[in-house]
């Protein structure tokens, strides 16, 4: 790579001369020398990888002999097992249950209410405004109201109502 051609790019970028800067820079990168791998270098790097692949599927020949262990295993202890833990699992779940589901029912309930009544307020609101002179109402009457509330503001912070600036 030539130090003048670094340059020569260098300064059309600065310059701000696209066009030359692009064609200074493929000058520039054909003259960067090509790099060829060494055969003792195509050779480990191959080897590296037949050896990560054998790797790998011997791990996963070890996990799923380990799976298949382990489920063998948990399927014995739960077959021998079962006569005893089954009752306290049939308990727990029934003694659960039967607290949950009448609270979570109430529950269910009371928000399908609301979410119902604020079905109903958005239908009420949306055929209000969809009346032109309803519309020019409810927006008059929210002006007022927000002059108002500024006003009772400006009172409430003045501490005296003889020091009001309204």
């Amino acid at each position: 790579m030539d130090r003048k051609q670094l340059e020569r790019w260098l300064a059309e970028e600065a310059n701000g001369h696209d066009e030359a800067a692009d064609a200074a820079f493929a000058h520039l990168f054909a003259a960067v020398p090509r790099i060829e791998p060494t055969a003792a270098f195509v050779e480990h790097a191959v080897a590296s990888a037949v050896r990560w692949r054998a790797r790998r599927r011997r791990l996963i020949a070890i996990a799923w002999a380990t799976v298949v262990l382990l489920v063998t295993i948990g399927s014995i202890a739960a077959y021998y097992a079962s006569p005893r833990l089954a009752s306290a699992a049939i308990k727990a779940v029934t003694f659960a249950s039967g607290h949950v589901i009448p609270w979570m029912v109430a529950y269910t309930k009371v928000a399908m209410e609301w979410w119902l009544t604020l079905g109903h307020v958005g239908t009420v609101i949306v055929s209000a405004v969809m009346t032109p002179g309803r519309a020019v109402a409810i927006v008059g009457v929210e002006l007022v109201g927000i002059l108002a509330l500024f006003a009772l503001l400006g009172v409430a912070g003045a501490g005296r109502l003889g020091d009001a600036q309204v």
